[in-house]
């Protein structure tokens, strides 16, 4: 004998199988698209890794290639590897020299001068700051100075000669692309002020 509410209780039972049914089918669909993921994931991995095995093997192909190669010995390249080597020497040393300084540094206390001696310093460099702007500007003038003569110097080389020809007995042409060329080496070699 049927139960007087048993029907809603089936309907409501059946509603609930369809739901978790379509909650089933959700989640699956989840899985799938994650295991798609994961699965395209793990080909790019294989196929990077294939492509880095093949790049490891090239390598040490060529590093076995190097290896094999053994080139006699010429004077020059004697000569090459000697100033390598001697380079290599001066270049450790400075390091050594460079680490032994860096080691008193390291070693010094860290303790912070009195303030006395801090307004002290302060002046002393100044002073040493003053003194050295004072001797670039001399050089810069005593430069400018050299640098007037001496195209001076070039000028009047130009305008002497004999009978129409220079002094030096050069064609004119020739003396004015010697005065030019000299001209270019004073403009290199000139103290230019700083910014």
């Amino acid at each position: 004998m049927p139960l007087p509410n048993s029907r809603p209780l089936l309907v409501l039972t059946l509603l609930l199988a369809a739901a978790e049914a379509r909650a089933d089918a959700a989640t699956e669909a989840k899985l799938r698209d994650a295991l798609r993921a994961t699965t395209a994931q793990l080909r790019a991995l294989e196929d990077e890794k294939a492509r880095w095995q093949r790049t490891e093997a090239d390598l040490r192909a060529e590093i076995q290639t190097m290896r094999g190669l053994s080139l006699p010995p010429t004077k020059s390249s004697d000569k090459e590897v000697a100033a390598l080597n001697r380079r290599v020497r001066e270049l450790s040393d400075a390091n050594g020299q460079l680490r032994a300084s860096l080691s008193k540094c390291e070693a010094r206390p860290a303790v912070a001068p009195a303030a006395g001696q801090t307004d002290e310093e302060k002046k002393r460099l100044a002073g040493e700051v003053t003194g050295l702007k004072e001797k670039l500007a001399g050089s810069e003038e005593k430069n400018l100075e050299m640098y007037r003569v001496s195209k001076e110097l070039l000028a009047w080389m130009e305008k002497v000669g004999v009978g129409g020809e220079p002094f030096f007995g050069w064609k004119r042409v020739e003396l004015e692309n010697i005065a030019q060329e000299y001209g270019d080496k004073l403009l290199e070699q000139k103290v230019r002020p700083q910014p």
